[in-house]
């Protein structure tokens, strides 16, 4: 029973480590509203921890939500312009 109570927050630590490498596999990708440094709000989007694309600054927060609600609506089916 004592040998249990030694390993008790070894197994917690290494539990509580899985469901936040689990949460980090299932969650790849997401947006993230920040206010930069002229008082800003922006969008960014990321992808397994990068930054993949960031928006214009907007005077406030529901107009950043509301690029977010823009880019899914009309993102997916956006043609491509290959302009290299």
């Amino acid at each position: 029973m004592s040998v249990f109570y030694c390993f008790a927050p070894l197994l917690l630590f290494t539990f509580a480590w899985l469901v936040k490498l689990i949460r980090r596999m299932t969650v790849a990708h997401n947006f993230e509203i920040y206010t930069d440094k002229a008082g800003e709000f922006r969008v960014r989007f990321k992808y397994n921890s990068e930054i993949m694309f960031s928006t214009q600054g907007y005077a406030t927060k529901a107009s950043a939500k509301n690029a977010i609600d823009s880019i899914k609506k009309n993102g997916p089916g956006a043609p491509v312009e290959d302009k290299s």
